[in-house]
C-alpha cells in the first residue's frame, strides 16, 4: 500500500504538466480556431458567455482532475500487474533500412497509428458507455450541455472524465506498447498529442466546411461530431468516435447527415449548466442520489414490514 501511495504521490505533477500541455495546446491554436469560427461558421455567433464559462471549467478542471486522474493511473498500472493480463509489447526494432533517423521514424510511425486504431477503438466503448450507463451519463451531460458548439467545448468536460480515459486507454494502448523501445514510443506520443488532438479540437468547432463531406465515413469531421451533440431524438447515441467513423459503421450507430444537417445543440432534456459550481458538483449530487435511492426503498420495505403485523391484528 505504501508504494502504491508513493507510486499515487509521483503522479500527480506528471499529469498535472500532461495536462497543463493539453489545455496549452488549446491555448495557442485557439486563435486559428477562431478565425475559421469566423469565416466559415454554422451558427453566426457565439456568446462570449459560453467562452468564459468553457474556459473556467477548463482551468477548474487543471485544478481538479489530476488528482483523481493519477490515482486511476496508479490503480490501472497495479490491475493489470496483478491479474498478470497479457502485454502485446509491439515491438518495431525489425523495422528498418539501416539508417537510424529513417528507422525511429518508420517505426514510430507504426506504433502511431497502432495507437491511433486502439485508442479511438477503446474510446469509442468508453464514449458509448458514458450514453447508455445513467451513472456514467451524470460525468458526461456536461459535455452535451453547450448549446453553442465550439472548440472550446472540448474541455467542458466534468473533472473526473480524464479518469476514465485514462482507464480505458491503460487497458488497451497501455497493454500494447513496448517501453523499451523509447525515442520510438516518445515520437508516437509526440506526434499523436499534437495531430490528433487538434483534430479533436476541430471537430468540435463552429465550422462548416462541405468539402470534407466526402470524407464520411473514414475520417471524422465537425458536421460527423455536430450531430453527436445533436439534442433532436434521431440523432441521440449516434458518431461516438473521435477519428475513425468506421468503428460507428462497424457497432451500429453511425449517422451520415445530409449536407445541410446541422442540428440545435444541447442536451435533449432541456437542461441547461451555467455555472462552474453546477458544472462540478451537478455528478457528485446525482450520484448521492443514485446511492441514496436504493436506501430509501429498502427502508420502505422495512417500515412497511413493521407496520403489516400491527395492522393484521385485531
Amino acid at each position: 500500500m505504501a508504494a502504491l501511495w508513493a507510486d499515487y504521490l509521483a503522479k500527480i505533477p506528471q499529469v498535472y504538466v500532461v495536462l497543463g500541455y493539453a489545455y496549452m495546446s488549446l491555448v495557442l491554436s485557439w486563435p486559428l480556431f477562431l478565425l475559421l469560427e469566423k469565416i466559415t461558421p454554422v451558427v453566426p455567433r457565439t456568446p462570449l458567455a459560453n467562452f468564459w464559462l468553457n474556459w473556467r471549467i477548463t482551468a477548474s478542471n487543471l485544478v481538479l482532475s489530476p488528482l483523481i486522474s493519477s490515482m486511476v493511473i496508479v490503480a490501472t498500472a497495479a490491475l493489470a500487474l496483478g491479474l498478470d493480463l497479457p502485454r502485446l509489447n509491439l515491438n518495431t526494432s525489425g523495422l528498418g533500412v539501416g539508417l537510424p533517423l529513417l528507422d525511429t521514424l518508420m517505426q514510430g510511425t507504426v506504433i502511431f497509428f497502432t495507437a491511433c486504431l486502439l485508442g479511438d477503438f477503446s474510446y469509442y466503448w468508453w464514449h458509448r458507455a458514458q450514453h447508455q450507463i445513467p451513472f456514467l451519463w451524470e460525468m458526461h451531460k456536461l459535455h452535451h450541455s453547450d448549446e453553442n458548439l465550439n472548440t472550446t467545448t472540448i474541455y467542458r468536460s466534468h473533472f473526473t472524465e480524464s479518469a476514465g480515459q485514462a482507464l480505458f486507454r491503460g487497458l488497451s494502448v497501455g497493454l500494447v506498447f513496448d517501453p523499451a523501445q523509447a525515442p520510438q514510443t516518445v515520437l508516437a506520443i509526440v506526434a499523436g498529442g499534437l495531430l490528433l488532438v487538434l483534430w479533436d479540437y476541430f471537430i468540435h468547432a463552429n465550422v462548416r466546411i462541405d468539402a470534407l463531406h466526402r470524407f464520411l465515413p473514414f475520417f471524422s469531421t465537425p458536421q460527423y461530431h455536430w450531430v453527436h451533440h445533436s439534442k433532436l431524438p434521431q440523432h441521440q447515441d449516434k458518431n461516438f468516435a473521435i477519428w475513425l467513423p468506421l468503428y460507428d459503421v462497424l457497432f451500429g450507430s453511425y449517422y451520415k447527415p445530409t449536407v445541410d444537417e446541422y442540428p440545435p445543440t444541447g442536451l435533449a432534456s432541456g437542461e441547461k449548466i451555467e455555472t462552474v459550481w453546477a458544472a462540478q458538483s451537478g455528478p457528485l449530487v446525482a450520484w448521492c442520489a443514485m446511492l441514496a435511492r436504493p436506501l430509501r426503498r429498502l427502508k420502505a420495505v422495512e417500515q412497511g414490514s413493521a407496520k403489516a403485523p400491527a395492522e393484521s391484528e385485531p
